[in-house]
């Protein structure tokens, strides 16, 4: 039982720094210097984003599109007044220029499709060092699966492997956010300092004796008047339903438990969230069975 106990471990443990390797191949950072042609790998099947230190003034670009209407072999997704955007190759050999204004400062990008892409890109200053952590959208899909896992292995990573979680923070402050025929019990947070992530660990109580349906990608936490949606959701989007005794008509709730990730601020930078802050948990009803 221990050999297959660390069998398993060691197996978790690879499968973490095979995250690690996806991460730095796909999360990559650069000094934004006008005297520059940044040449970056685009997917079809994998968005890439862009994160710049100010506010875009404009974007002038060829062979690439914000309309999906419109012909071009690349899509854009933009709006304006923000510091980030995010591009996509709709072709197997897909190129495209782009001209990105910043304080009346051109800085020219190359896209080129590429079966390993970017999927994030983050530009600062020339003249400063780079941040270590910038928060959205810095921790790409992998990255977040892996925290995830991070986080379900706690109690097994704690035991035998005490270094591997002493960045990590943790609360278990068993809060309740009511909802009507439903409350949601905040068992476990988790926080990944270096992403800016929180994982929270929740558990759904169904006080009926039907299923209750709700849409995992849209859980959030409020945080006074924050609100801060998940960017990964692991739930079944489906509340157990209660057992009703069929003398008395009492109803004993249905538990099903739940996994969602915040990383970074709404509108980008760190949210700089403690495990100790008063969270109540957002979840959003589907009226009917999807």
């Amino acid at each position: 039982m221990e050999i297959h106990l660390r069998t398993n471990l060691i197996a978790f443990i690879l499968s973490l720094a095979a995250f690690t390797v996806v991460h730095a191949q796909a999360i990559k950072t650069f000094p934004l210097d006008e005297q520059t042609v940044y040449h970056l790998k685009v997917g079809t099947d994998k968005v890439t984003t862009l994160v710049f230190p100010q506010p875009i003034t404009a974007l002038e670009g060829s062979g690439i599109t914000a309309d999906p209407k419109t012909p071009a072999k690349m899509l854009l997704s933009y709006h304006a007044g923000d510091r980030f955007f995010s591009v996509r190759a709709l072709a197997d050999a897909a190129t495209a220029d782009l001209n990105v204004i910043i304080n009346r400062k051109v800085y020219v990008i190359e896209l080129a499709t590429d079966k390993e892409p970017f999927q994030s890109v983050s530009f600062y200053p020339a003249d400063e060092p780079p941040a270590q952590t910038t928060g959205q959208p810095n921790a790409g899909p992998s990255q977040l699966l892996g925290l995830l896992d991070k986080a379900k292995a706690y109690p097994l990573l704690a035991g035998q492997y005490p270094e591997m979680v002493s960045q990590i923070d943790k609360a278990e402050p068993f809060t309740q956010t009511l909802y009507e025929g439903f409350h949601v019990i905040l068992t476990k947070v988790f926080r990944f300092d270096a992403e800016d992530a929180l994982i929270f660990q929740v558990q759904f109580v169904n006080e009926t004796d039907k299923p209750i349906y709700y849409v995992p990608q849209s859980l959030a936490v409020r945080v006074g008047s924050g609100v801060y949606w998940s960017a990964l959701a692991d739930a079944s989007g489906i509340m157990t339903p209660g057992e009703k005794d069929p003398h008395t008509g009492k109803i004993t709730p249905g538990h099903s438990d739940g996994y969602f990730v915040i990383c970074g601020a709404p509108h980008g930078g760190r949210n700089h969230l403690s495990v100790q802050n008063n969270f109540n948990v957002l979840v959003f009803r589907q009226q009917e069975n999807p």
